[in-house]
């Protein structure tokens, strides 16, 4: 089939996604319909003047640049509204893609941010039209606290402080993202503790734009139990029997590790070479908007570029819902394994 049939076999194709972020979700379509309804500053206010604000796509990968554009959300959010209107489309977006299940990471501090929300309002926002839209598009949700490197451990302690209080349901787990070449992550280590004691899942962004040492610790000195990209790994052989010895996946992400500059371009990923090594691994999108991409897309690229064919591509979805952070998995393999069978 031509690359047009097979986007839409792939787009029909049912599909995992453990690794991709809220903001990073949202279009420059949404960010303009909601400025109009609700208002907030944007540097553009049509879709094609926007996209060079919040997209990639000719100028230099490199992390730094990727980073940067994420500084248009951050200004943004005008109203309770506009919150719950980005998480519902989010959703809706992953659905409509065939997506299946969807962990959802976000950080409640970016969203509150600007106008000074509360924190446990904006949880309760993005709560609450999460569920609604994943009830609307027949789509598993299950959300992820992010606390980021960049904004201080003070911020970041009060905020895994309270999700952990919080009654079950809000969050499933805790990721720390930022950027990695200048924050470490270690003086964060001990609300990983608090939150492993809270009963929530560990992912921790590592092996991007640093190298395999930062996966070892998220490892040894985090107790990961997934590792977010880790594309880095592969530079040490160590740290790949690690990760095979411990059956730790990492969440892998093709044109976004482009995107970041840390992988020349999607012919010469090693998710293969990973693979090959008994590493659990999954296909994610990280930041759709950002890439401009679907998972659907991403599969195409991993059919067409790097030679994997549908039964590989199932038993990956069927190795992601093994390491989902759903908290029945017997009832998610009920639900949806068969779609892979």
């Amino acid at each position: 089939m031509d690359k047009k049939e097979l986007f839409e076999h792939m787009r029909a194709f049912p599909k995992v996604d453990l690794h991709r972020h809220l903001e990073g979700s949202i279009s420059a379509e949404t960010l303009v319909r909601i400025a109009s309804k609700y208002g907030g500053t944007l540097p553009a206010y049509t879709v094609e003047k926007l996209r060079p604000h919040i997209q990639m796509d000719s100028e230099s990968p490199g992390f730094s640049t990727f980073l940067q554009k994420f500084k248009v959300y951050r200004g943004f959010y005008p109203c309770r509204e506009a919150i719950e209107d980005v998480a519902y489309t989010a959703v809706m977006d992953a659905a409509l893609d065939n997506v299946r299940y969807l962990e959802l990471r976000y950080s409640p501090s970016h969203f509150a941010g600007l106008n000074k929300f509360k924190e446990c309002e904006v949880i309760e926002w993005i709560s609450a039209a999460v569920k609604e839209s994943a009830s609307d598009f027949n789509i598993i949700v299950v959300p992820i606290l992010t606390i980021s490197r960049d904004y201080g451990l003070e911020l970041a302690r009060n905020t895994v402080r309270y999700v952990s209080q919080l009654p079950h349901g809000y969050f499933y787990g805790l990721d720390i993202a930022g950027d990695e070449v200048v924050n470490s992550a270690k003086p964060f280590s001990d609300l990983f503790a608090v939150a492993k004691k809270a009963g929530l899942n560990l992912t921790i962004h590592a092996g991007e734009a640093c190298g395999p040492k930062n996966v070892l610790e998220a490892v040894i000195d985090f107790n990961a139990d997934r590792i977010g990209h880790g594309v880095r790994s592969i530079e040490d052989q160590e740290v790949i029997a690690l990760l095979r010895e411990r059956r730790i996946l990492l969440e892998l992400c093709l044109t976004s590790n482009v995107h970041t500059g840390v992988i020349a371009s999607v012919d010469v990923h090693p998710i293969r070479r990973i693979m090959d090594a008994g590493v659990p691994i999954s296909i994610n999108t990280d930041d759709p908007a950002i890439s401009a991409i679907t998972l659907s897309g991403e599969y195409v690229e991993a059919v067409t570029k790097l030679g994997f064919t549908e039964s590989e591509l199932k038993a990956i979805n069927l190795q992601a819902l093994e390491h989902a952070f759903h908290p029945d998995k017997e009832y998610l393999k009920r639900q949806l394994a068969h779609l892979w069978q």
